[in-house]
């Protein structure tokens, strides 16, 4: 091979190397091309390794935090009456909050997850404090709720819980079901028990479902005698081959943390007992009524009896002037919450910063509670209609 032919296969060789020297640093690096985005190795590795951590995040949620929390991470908007904040909402991620609001969000998520949260049913997690998470897992447990992939970790949430709370064997519907059946048809009633649950739909994330308390199991036809839309569901219609799941483990009611003679984690202060509600206070027209945490406040007068004439119109303004989740809803004259006669706050979910409403009026003398549903046991009162 002659001297010139050397010099070119070099030169061709090393403009080869140096070409494979750029794709690499293109590949590490990432680029732009035709307006078109290309991750760089670090980048993919980085997406990979994140929505790994919001999967096993899901996992976690599905094994810990479903009793209060919900089957699909929204609290008492996804079933009345579950105590736990709701988490999977839009507001809580990207693109709704900007990357310096992710951080701020994602510090206060890991502080209530390592401490809990002093007058509520939320106990600290953290190992440090007797929990049962270490940091790593209560991290991910914060990426499944803050991350721009938190979508994909809820519907994973749902499909861990459905798989958790499958009969084995499975059952399904033998009929369809209306509203107002009590009486359902399974086939086999095999492990099931009196006064269990049942759960009917949640499939998917954006499909409601139903809970119904076991009164009566009819072997010898495969039935069971049901009461409708218990722990705050609704009677829904449900088809011909619907699965039917275990229900879900009754929200607790106690203890609150921080009760007074303890010593609550992480240095928070005791829980305040509800304040007893003073004289009644006379309301009309245009009432702006303070939501703090966790207290009711009318100018100065905290969780107050509100004396409302009979017929009255009365305009609520709740300003939300606190840092948790608040809502107003009374009661209604039956005197039980979350029924059709309840009045309740709009929205019902109300931010910190937030504000909302609610017009009432009442026709006949009566006497009923009002309560912030997310923090009943300290944002209560009376409303007192007169006539």
């Amino acid at each position: 091979m002659n001297t010139a032919k050397q010099v070119n296969i070099m030169i061709g060789l090393m403009f080869v190397g140096l070409f494979g020297t750029f794709l690499y640093f293109l590949f590490d690096n990432g680029f732009n091309a035709f307006g078109i985005d290309f991750e760089g190795r670090e980048n993919v590795a980085g997406v990979r390794q994140e929505k790994t951590n919001v999967e096993r995040g899901a996992v976690l949620y599905s094994l810990n935090c479903r009793a209060c929390h919900g089957l699909t991470g929204q609290g008492a908007v996804e079933r009345a009456g579950l105590p736990g904040a709701p988490l999977n909402l839009d507001t809580n991620r990207p693109p709704e909050l900007t990357a310096a609001q992710v951080e701020a969000k994602a510090d206060y998520l890991n502080g209530t997850i390592v401490c809990g949260r002093v007058g509520t049913l939320m106990p600290p997690w953290s190992r440090e404090e007797n929990g049962a998470l270490n940091d790593f897992q209560i991290e991910q447990l914060v990426m499944l709720i803050t991350s721009e992939f938190s979508e994909e970790g809820w519907e994973h949430v749902v499909e861990e819980g459905n798989h958790s709370d499958e009969f084995n064997p499975q059952k399904h519907l033998h009929e369809a079901v209306g509203a107002s059946d009590t009486t359902i048809e399974l086939g086999d009633v095999s492990a099931l028990d009196v006064e269990g649950y049942l759960r009917i739909g949640g499939d998917t994330i954006d499909e409601a479902y139903e809970v119904m308390l076991i009164v009566a199991i009819d072997e010898d036809n495969g039935s069971v005698e049901v009461e409708r839309g218990v722990l705050g569901s609704k009677a829904l219609e449900h088809d011909d081959g619907a699965e039917v799941y275990n229900g879900p483990i009754a929200p607790p009611d106690g203890p609150i943390l921080g009760l007074p003679g303890t010593t609550p984690p992480c240095g928070q202060r005791n829980a305040q007992p509800a304040a007893s509600p003073g004289p009644p206070v006379q309301v009309t027209g245009d009432v702006v009524f303070d939501m703090g945490d966790n207290f009711f406040d009318l100018e100065g007068a905290i969780n107050p009896t509100l004396e409302i004439a009979v017929g009255d119109t009365v305009n609520f303004t709740v300003p939300n002037i606190g840092v948790a989740i608040h809502n107003l809803r009374f009661a209604g004259a039956d005197g039980e919450y979350n029924t059709d006669d309840d009045f309740v706050s709009d929205p019902d979910l109300i931010f910190g910063g937030g504000e909302g409403t609610m017009e009432f009026t009442f026709g006949e003398a009566a006497t009923f509670p009002y309560q912030c549903d997310f923090h009943p046991l300290e944002m209560l009162g009376e409303v007192t209609v007169t006539g």
